[in-house]
């Protein structure tokens, strides 16, 4: 990891603290105001990889700037004031990496920017990244199973068209397993994630039962390509 974390943030006070949280964890962090004057500012010595800011609503500017810092190669999580799910994607649509539901945990903030840090920029990193974000367990097999499945969907989508078997035959053979396991573990994530919630959020709240392994899989491909 090269360079610092930009904490934006209008309050000194608050910015400082999230910063030396930061810092405590060993990882190199600044702070400044949230003005996209002050960003701009610190960015143009090109010592940062990644910004904090936190916003009410989606500002045009604001989101071309995070589009701009986006294309940049800069890390942007989005601290929102609001729940609303289409300004999320507003956000994630121009480019930021994260966004995240304000008031948020500071510990749970620096786990998650640290997680994004530390992803190879893989596919299935990314898919892997948006499972945990949503609340399916890592600890589960399925998780990996399911994300790799969605990995093969998004990048041959007519292998669904064929049915299951041969996608569970390739995961099997990609993590040293059987097709008829591999079909078993997703079945269980797929109970987890109904019970704890995570297949509502995946699916947007659209299915209302517990959803197949091929639905989870289409739903999983659906908003990764809408984020």
């Amino acid at each position: 990891m090269k360079g610092n974390l930009l904490i934006c943030d209008d309050s000194p006070s608050l910015g400082k603290l999230i910063s030396r949280r930061f810092m405590n964890m060993g990882i190199p962090s600044e702070y400044c105001k949230s003005s996209m004057a002050s960003i701009r500012n610190k960015v143009s010595d090109g010592k940062i990889y990644g910004i904090i800011l936190f916003a009410f609503r989606p500002d045009e500017k604001l989101l071309d700037f995070i589009r701009q810092l986006s294309e940049n190669g800069i890390l942007v999580f989005a601290g929102l004031y609001t729940t609303s799910a289409p300004v999320h994607n507003s956000f994630r649509r121009a480019g930021a990496a994260r966004c995240f539901t304000m008031p948020y945990p500071t510990g749970s903030l620096c786990r998650t920017v640290i997680r994004y840090t530390e992803c190879d920029g893989s596919l299935i990193s990314h898919l892997e990244l948006l499972l945990e974000e949503l609340g399916f367990p890592r600890r589960l097999s399925g998780f990996y199973y399911l994300a790799k499945a969605a990995e093969i969907a998004i990048n041959a989508p007519e292998r669904l068209w064929g049915g299951m078997n041969g996608i569970y035959e390739e995961i099997a053979n990609a993590y040293s397993s059987k097709a008829s396991l591999v079909e078993r573990a997703m079945r269980n994530l797929a109970d987890h994630a109904f019970k704890n919630g995570a297949s509502a959020r995946l699916t947007e709240h659209r299915l209302i039962e517990k959803p197949t392994n091929t639905e989870l899989i289409c739903a999983l491909c659906d908003m990764f390509s809408r984020l």
